[in-house]
């Protein structure tokens, strides 16, 4: 195998081992792209039919005390949905200290690419790498943290009930579940509590609460929570009854992953399958690919198999995905 062809399988065997462990991964909860947009449409309506502005107060009150440098690299465009993003994964680094990090790491990357392989195309394969792959971590830790926020929600609602049928209000109900508990729901309900706190209408502090975590499972609580205000009845019981069911749709969805864990390693098994024969092949018969290197279209080849291998995981993730 000539030097070129390594370097071209070894980068389509990257692209795609990227890609697949990004399609190939099941999140344990959430919606599809289409009712994220349909929530964001609805969480909109709400904050403007409250004449509000929808910016968390807490915020606001963190952002008064930057400097005026600060403020302003916080305002650049992009810089509002990276820091959406940063708090999804549960980290309080300011966005654009994130994007300088991320900016170093690009450099340092690309200055070491390219004093050991003296190539534009391996300069660049790794300078894209040194900013995507930041990203990529701060979405697989949102995920685990939303994922660990719906497993932590049903004890939080028996909390609340629990504190409810003692005698506190509702308010200090959450403020419980801020103090004794641990973890994302701990620091989403405490700084939902602080918003209520400030004076902001708790419909509206739900609404933003529910636009940081987009949970099913948070909707349903705060629209039970909300109808129980407008026609009264016991909120005790219905936390109760709310508690249970998440319970039962956090067994059924680990129980879709354990069940969805082996049509994942099929995957991973048929999408590898192929770069391995190849190997195996070139070490057991060297010359049996040699009309392929030296094909003048060979490149051609290439792209038809990356697009049928593309196919492949978009296909398998379909098949294997279920909407529970």
């Amino acid at each position: 195998m000539t030097h070129d062809m390594t370097a071209i399988f070894v980068g389509v065997v990257f692209i795609t081992v990227f890609l697949a462990s990004r399609l190939l991964v099941l999140p344990s909860f959430g919606s599809n792209q289409g009712n994220r947009r349909q929530l964001q449409k609805r969480l909109a309506h709400i904050i403007l039919e409250h004449g509000d502005e929808g910016v968390s107060i807490v915020k606001l009150n963190y952002l008064k005390r930057l400097g005026p440098l600060e403020r302003f690299c916080e305002d650049l465009p992009g810089i509002k949905q990276l820091k959406a993003l940063l708090e999804q994964a549960g980290k309080t680094q300011m966005a654009y200290r994130f994007v300088l990090w991320v900016c170093l790491l690009a450099v340092v990357m690309g200055v070491c690419s390219w004093w050991y392989f003296h190539s534009f195309m391996w300069v660049s394969v790794f300078v894209v790498s040194g900013i995507v792959f930041p990203i990529v971590w701060l979405k697989n830790l949102r995920t685990k943290r939303m994922d660990q926020f719906e497993e932590q929600l049903p004890d939080a609602l028996q909390m609340m009930s629990r504190a409810l049928r003692t005698g506190y209000s509702f308010l200090e109900c959450m403020k419980v579940v801020a103090t004794e508990m641990k973890g994302p729901v701990s620091e989403e309900f405490s700084m939902t509590y602080e918003e209520i706190n400030y004076g902001r209408d708790i419909e509206v502090a739900f609404a933003i609460m529910i636009e940081r975590v987009p949970s099913l499972s948070l909707i349903a609580m705060t629209t039970a929570i909300m109808i129980q205000k407008e026609t009264g009845g016991n909120l005790a019981e219905v936390l109760l009854k709310i508690s249970s069911v998440l319970s039962g749709r956090f067994k059924l969805q680990r129980r879709i992953k354990t069940l969805s864990a082996e049509g994942i390693m099929s995957a991973w098994v048929l999408l590898l399958l192929p770069f391995a024969s190849f190997l195996v092949i070139n070490f057991l018969n060297p010359d049996y690919f040699i009309p392929l290197y030296q094909a003048p279209d060979k490149m051609k080849y290439f792209e038809v198999f990356f697009g049928l291998e593309f196919s492949a995981i978009i296909w398998i993730r379909y098949i294997i995905s279920v909407d529970a």
